[in-house]
C-alpha cells in the first residue's frame, strides 16, 4: 500500500493464497464495528512523530473520530502518556530529544498497560535508528511493530537493501520468496510477543500463527509524504478499541480505501485533501464492500 517499491502485478500467485469465505466476512464487520467504537470513546492519542508529517498525522487521527496529542519533550512525555489511552512511536527524521522521548513513553506504556506501535522508519539505512529500534524493543516490547520489508528484514538480522526509508527492489517480496519471508517474519513476531506490520503492494499483518494480506491501495499514494506516519498513528488509534491484529488490518486497510476513493484528484494537493475527507466520511458499508483480505499460508 505505502512504503514500498510499487507493482501493477499481483504481490502474490494465487497457488500460496487460500481464500476462506466466513472468516474475511466476520473480521469485516467485526473492524467495522471497531470504527464506530473509536468515534463513540474518542480517545486520547499520544503521537512522538516526525516533524514532516505531524499536522497530517494529527489531522487523521482526529477524521477518525479520536484526538491526537503531540508532546515530545522528555520532561513531559511520561505525565502525557500515562494520561493516553493509546501511544504511537515513529523513527522517522530522528533526533536526540525524540530518541530520549521515545524510550520514556515507551516504558511508561508498557508499565501502565498502554498499547503502542513503533513504526521502524529507515532501520534499514541507519545503523542509529536500527541499535536504537532494537533496545527499545527489548527494553519495552510495543504492541504491534510496523515496517516496509526492508525496514523488518533489517530488524530481523536478515540482510537488506533499502534505498533511503523505502523498501529496496531486491527485497521485494514474490512467489518464490513469500514462504522464507513469511517464515522469517512469524519468527521474529513470536520472539517479540508482538504482530508486525509489513507495509508493500501488498499489505501484511503477521503473527507466529497466521498472516493477512490486505490488497487495497493506490500508486498515488507514493506521491505524498506521510501516508505510512498516518497508518501508525491509526493503528495507535485503534488499538485503543481492538486488538493488535484488528487494529493493524483496520489501519492499513482504511488507509488503503481511502487512497483508492481519492486516486483521481488531480493532483497530489488535492488528494492529500481528499484523503482526509475520506477518512471522516468514509460509510460503514463502503468500507465492507471495498476491503480486500487473503489469509495466507506459508
Amino acid at each position: 500500500m505505502t512504503d514500498n517499491v510499487l507493482s501493477s502485478e499481483p504481490v502474490f500467485a494465487p497457488s500460496v493464497a487460500f481464500r476462506d469465505e466466513t472468516e474475511p466476512a466476520g473480521l469485516i464487520r467485526r473492524l467495522s464495528f471497531l470504527r464506530n467504537d473509536l468515534r463513540k470513546t474518542k480517545p486520547l492519542i499520544h503521537c512522538i512523530t516526525n516533524p514532516i508529517s505531524i499536522n497530517d498525522c494529527a489531522n487523521a487521527i482526529l477524521a477518525c473520530g479520536a484526538r491526537p496529542i503531540m508532546a515530545e519533550h522528555p520532561l513531559e512525555t511520561e505525565e502525557i502518556t500515562l494520561s493516553a489511552k493509546g501511544l504511537a512511536l515513529n523513527l522517522g527524521n530522528i533526533t536526540d530529544a525524540r530518541m530520549q522521548s521515545m524510550k520514556i513513553s515507551a516504558a511508561a506504556a508498557c508499565k501502565a498497560g498502554i498499547p503502542f506501535v513503533l513504526d521502524a522508519v529507515g532501520v534499514a539505512c541507519s545503523h542509529l535508528r536500527l541499535s536504537y529500534a532494537r533496545d527499545l524493543i527489548r527494553q519495552s516490547p510495543p504492541s504491534l511493530i510496523k515496517g516496509n520489508i526492508s525496514e523488518l528484514k533489517a530488524l530481523c538480522g536478515a540482510s537488506s537493501h533499502a534505498v533511503g526509508i523505502d523498501a529496496g527492489e531486491a527485497d521485494r517480496i514474490t512467489n518464490e520468496t513469500l514462504p522464507q519471508t513469511l517464515s522469517m517474519l512469524q519468527e521474529y513476531a513470536g520472539k517479540q510477543h508482538c504482530t508486525l506490520l509489513c507495509t508493500g503492494a501488498e499489505d501484511l499483518v503477521v503473527e507466529p500463527q497466521r498472516v493477512l494480506g490486505i490488497k487495497n491501495g493506490c500508486p498515488e499514494m507514493s506521491l505524498l509524504t506521510g501516508t505510512g506516519c498516518m497508518v501508525n498513528v491509526l493503528a495507535a488509534c485503534f488499538l485503543t478499541v481492538g486488538s493488535p491484529w484488528e487494529a493493524a488490518v483496520l489501519a492499513v486497510g482504511l488507509m488503503g480505501i481511502c487512497g483508492e476513493a481519492s486516486a483521481k484528484a488531480p493532483g497530489p494537493g488535492s488528494f492529500r485533501a481528499q484523503l482526509l475527507d475520506a477518512l471522516y466520511g468514509l460509510s460503514d458499508q463502503e468500507f465492507m464492500e471495498r476491503l480486500r483480505l487473503d489469509f495466507l499460508t506459508p
